[in-house]
């Protein structure tokens, strides 16, 4: 499991997020850009797939609070073997392995991969795509006035 992401981050992934979706070119632009020491906006967006594959994969494999022991190692053993879990990783690592490098235009190809990717995976469409946005945008707001959240 990886460290959670800083709000910072978050709301710069989702804000390039939502450019790319809206096709919003100057945002697009002005979210993509990077100072020297910053993470790299693809580096940040596969952060971002890296968290929402934690969130939703478990749940539809079945594991919530509450399970008992073996309950659980059954159902975690489920989900390594299920195929949609072992092709989000291969996806996920490809994206990873090209974000730190990736040109302006790849990282436009890794935003749409990771949109496609949670319409693929859920029950979301494309009319959902914004609000969900929103929701992690709001998400990490709340997260970095509360860093308890």
């Amino acid at each position: 499991m990886t460290d959670p992401m800083a709000p910072d981050d978050i709301l710069r992934a989702c804000g390039y997020l939502e450019a790319v979706w809206r096709e919003d070119e100057t945002d697009t632009a002005a979210l993509g850009r990077h100072e020297p020491g910053e993470r790299p906006t693809a580096v940040l967006l596969t952060e971002l797939g890296e968290s929402i594959m934690q969130l939703l994969l478990p749940g539809q494999a079945g594991i919530h609070d509450g399970m008992g022991d073996q309950e659980l190692a059954a159902a975690a053993e489920k989900m390594l073997t299920d195929p949609t879990v072992r092709v989000s990783r291969v996806l996920l690592e490809t994206l990873q392995a090209l974000a730190p490098t990736a040109t302006a235009a790849q990282t436009e190809i890794i935003a749409r991969a990771l949109i496609s990717y949670l319409l693929a995976v859920s029950t979301a469409t494309e009319n959902d795509v914004l609000p969900l946005l929103g929701h992690l945008r709001q998400a990490a707001l709340q997260r970095g006035s509360d860093p308890s959240v």
